[in-house]
C-alpha cells in the first residue's frame, strides 16, 4: 500500500514540475476550436486561432463572411487613409484590401532601377543596389537587393515607414527574392515574405508571390492577418488574384480560401469579374461566390459604385432564401 502511495506520488510531482520551473503553456481545445494560452492568460500573436471547419452560410453569418472574404480579415472598410492623396493615385482600387498590399508591392519593386549591363573584363558576380524611396502621399522606402545576372535572379529586402501608396499606409519589413529580364532590366517574379506588415489596422504575416511575366498579373496571397483593435486573427489562405488594367478602370478576380476565427473556413471563386473605373472607390459590378458546409453557399454583388448586396443559401437546396438587401459599401 506505501509502495502503491509513493508511486502515485511520483507521478502527481512529474506532471507538475514543468509548471514549477518556467512556467507552462496550455492548449484548450473546444470542439474544432483551438487556442494557445501563455501562464498570464493572453492569446498569442500571428497564430490563427479559430474555428477550421468548413463554415455552414446562415443569415447570421453571410455578412461576415462575404466583408471578410472581400476584405481579407477586414470586415469594415473605410474608403481612404489617413494622409491618402487621392490624387496621386494611378489606379483607383478601392477597398481590396488584399490587393493593394501586392500593388504597392508590386509598384515599389518596379521603382528600382537595374543599371543597364556594360562590358566590363571583370564584372562582380554579384551586383548590389541600395537606397531610398519616397511616396508621393508620404513615408519612405528603403530597399536593399543584390543582382545575379548568370542566374537571372535577385534577392534582398524593403523596409517601409509609413510608406504611403494605392491607399494604405504600411510599415514593416519583407523578405524578396524573383528573378529579372537581364536584357530588359524588368522584373518577370518577385516573392515576399513578412512578419510583421501592417497598415496600422492590420498586422500580416505570410507570403505574396507575383507573376509579372504574364498578363493578366497574379499575385498569389497567403497570411494570418491581424485586425489590430480587435485582436482578432483571420486566414487567407492562397487566396489568388486575376489582375487586368484597361484603359480607364481594372479587372479583378479572386480565389482561394477565406477562414473566419468564429465561422470557419469558405471557398471562393469570382463568377463574374470585378470592374472598378479609375474614378471610383469601389466596384461598379462584378460577384464574389463563397461556398460553405453542407452545400451552404453565399454571394456577394457589387451593385454600383455605392451599393452592394449579399444573397445566401442556407440550407444547401440550391435556392437562395436569405438575401441581405442593398447595403452601402462603406457601412458593409
Amino acid at each position: 500500500m506505501k509502495r502503491n502511495k509513493f508511486i502515485i506520488l511520483s507521478i502527481i510531482l512529474a506532471l507538475s514540475l514543468p509548471c514549477t520551473y518556467g512556467g507552462c503553456v496550455l492548449v484548450f481545445k473546444s470542439g474544432d476550436i483551438e487556442k494557445e494560452k501563455d501562464p498570464d492568460n493572453k492569446e498569442t500573436s500571428t497564430v490563427f486561432a479559430g474555428r477550421t471547419s468548413q463554415a455552414i452560410i446562415d443569415s447570421i453569418n453571410a455578412n461576415d463572411l462575404s466583408g471578410g472574404a472581400f476584405g481579407g480579415g477586414i470586415t469594415r472598410f473605410e474608403s481612404a487613409s489617413a494622409g491618402f492623396n487621392q490624387d496621386l493615385m494611378a489606379t483607383q482600387i478601392g477597398a481590396f484590401r488584399p490587393l493593394r498590399l501586392p500593388m504597392v508591392l508590386k509598384d515599389s519593386l518596379q521603382k528600382v532601377e537595374i543599371t543597364s549591363p556594360v562590358a566590363a573584363f571583370f564584372k562582380p558576380v554579384v551586383e548590389s543596389r541600395s537606397g531610398t524611396l519616397e511616396s508621393g502621399c508620404g513615408g519612405i522606402l528603403s530597399y536593399s537587393l543584390d543582382f545575379i545576372e548568370k542566374s537571372r535572379s535577385f534577392n534582398g529586402s524593403f523596409v517601409f515607414d509609413n510608406y504611403c501608396d494605392h491607399g494604405i499606409t504600411i510599415s514593416g519589413e519583407t523578405d524578396i527574392d524573383g528573378r529579372y529580364e537581364v536584357d530588359t532590366g524588368e522584373f518577370t517574379s518577385a516573392n515576399f515574405s513578412f512578419d510583421n506588415l501592417s497598415d496600422g489596422r492590420l498586422t500580416l504575416k505570410g507570403e505574396i508571390s507575383l507573376d509579372l511575366l504574364h498578363l493578366p498579373i497574379t499575385a498569389t496571397f497567403s497570411a494570418y492577418s491581424k485586425n489590430i483593435e480587435s485582436g482578432q486573427v483571420f486566414w487567407i489562405k492562397d487566396y489568388s488574384m486575376n489582375i487586368t488594367e484597361f484603359v480607364g478602370y481594372i479587372e479583378i478576380e479572386i480565389f482561394g480560401v477565406f477562414y473566419h476565427p468564429d465561422h470557419g473556413y469558405v471557398n471562393l471563386s469570382t463568377t463574374e469579374p470585378f470592374i472598378v473605373h479609375h474614378e471610383d472607390t469601389w466596384p461598379t459590378s462584378g460577384l464574389l461566390g463563397m461556398k460553405g458546409e453542407k452545400n451552404t453557399q453565399a454571394e456577394l454583388w457589387a451593385l454600383d459604385q455605392l451599393t452592394c448586396s449579399v444573397k445566401a443559401d442556407t440550407d444547401g437546396n440550391g435556392v437562395f432564401d436569405w438575401n441581405s438587401g442593398i447595403l452601402n459599401w462603406k457601412e458593409f
